[in-house]
């Protein structure tokens, strides 16, 4: 990351820290019984997450769960590959502000969606990705547990096996066996 970045991400990060000080939302134990939607975040600019997220989001169709999905991918447009498939939406780096921080339609409706589950299966550091997840109104927010993240309610261990497959198995493994 260059200085320009560096700069960028640190005002978003203040502005951040800022808008987080008066943000309360209701939490509650979810799993995969008592859940009604789901919310999958995710970096959609490599296409091995993104099918990860949809095979994700299949399994949890068997419960009858409503899924969501959304997508960060690291360039100026979305390629056509994405458009393909119903239930996931994603923004683009060009639709961010100066600070980094999302500003598209999808995001702000995202953020604001009273998920039962946020399942944030970004693993590498992603600014745009962490806000979304810091500011979402989700009830129970569930991701990998990674050095200065700490916008999880339930953070689970992937250090042996830093991928979003294993994070995935460990999620279905969690929310299957915890009892509310």
């Amino acid at each position: 990351m260059g200085i320009k970045e560096n700069i960028k991400n640190k005002f978003g990060q203040i502005k951040l820290k800022n808008e987080l000080k008066s943000f309360n939302r209701k939490k509650v134990f979810h799993n995969f019984n008592s859940a009604r939607t789901i919310g999958i975040l995710f970096d959609g600019t490599n296409s091995t997450n993104y099918e990860s997220a949809r095979s994700f989001a299949k399994f949890i169709s068997e419960y009858k769960i409503k899924t969501h999905g959304l997508g960060f991918v690291d360039s100026k447009e979305v390629s056509n590959f994405y458009s393909y498939y119903t239930g996931f939406n994603f923004f683009t780096i060009k639709e961010t502000n100066w600070q980094g921080i999302p500003t598209n339609h999808n995001v702000t409706d995202f953020i604001n969606e009273k998920f039962s589950i946020l399942i944030d299966m970004h693993i590498e550091e992603n600014f745009q990705l962490d806000y979304i997840c810091a500011k979402s109104f989700a009830e129970f927010k569930i991701g990998p547990l990674i050095n200065n993240r700490n916008n999880y309610d339930l953070m689970i261990d992937i250090s042996s096996n830093p991928v979003s497959e294993f994070l995935n198995e460990q999620i279905k493994y969690y929310l299957s066996t915890i009892n509310t």
